[in-house]
């Protein structure tokens, strides 16, 4: 196992099976509960040695809703980590929100940020209706050498994203530069050059 980096290992998990989660299974409107997500997950993170660690990315922030509710906001860095390399790794940052009377705001956002990354950078369908299934259904990603082209100008020598590469990751919702639909290699490109 200790062969495989880390883009291999999270590919090996996601054939290993398609992992689907019933929409609101724990009775919680469409989405799906982070425990529901690890739960099928975790034995195949184990498996293929894979440890996720979240990280607060930046300052935090509040805004007040017109109703006079707090709504906690924050943006985290969700980190996949090779446990036979630990350098080997590979990072998203996601922005979330969380509204809590009392003071469980910042650890309801740290669960769905590790949650939504979890679930695109595995493509777990969740039943969710954010897309149209015909999106999800295009399987047109950019070749090996354009992702080659696009890794040397938005990962670090280490295997991180660099700045601009954080940046473009969430401007155009991607997680690993391998599943980047054909149809945004050349803007992203284009953007990376600059």
């Amino acid at each position: 196992m200790s062969e495989l980096n880390i883009y291999q290992r999270i590919n090996a998990i996601k054939e290993e099976q398609s992992i689907y989660i019933k929409k609101g299974s724990a009775g919680q409107g469409t989405g799906v509960q982070y425990d529901e997500v690890i739960s099928v997950l975790a034995p195949l993170l184990c498996k293929y040695g894979v440890i996720i660690t979240t990280d607060k990315y930046g300052e935090s922030r509040a805004r007040e809703t017109k109703k006079g509710a707090y709504i906690y906001e924050c943006d985290h860095k969700i980190t996949y980590i090779n446990v036979d390399k630990p350098d080997d790794k590979f990072e998203t940052i996601i922005e979330s929100h969380a509204q809590d009377g009392g003071d469980k705001a910042p650890g309801k956002a740290v669960t769905y940020a590790t949650k939504v990354s979890i679930l695109k950078v595995f493509s777990i369908e969740s039943g969710d209706k954010e897309e149209s299934r015909a999106d999800a259904a295009n399987t047109d990603v950019i070749d090996n050498g354009q992702v080659d082209t696009l890794y040397k100008l938005l990962v670090t020598p280490e295997g991180m994203l660099n700045p601009v590469g954080m940046k473009l990751s969430k401007a155009y919702k991607f997680a690993m530069i391998s599943e980047i639909p054909a149809k945004k290699y050349d803007a992203i490109l284009k953007k990376a050059q600059q």
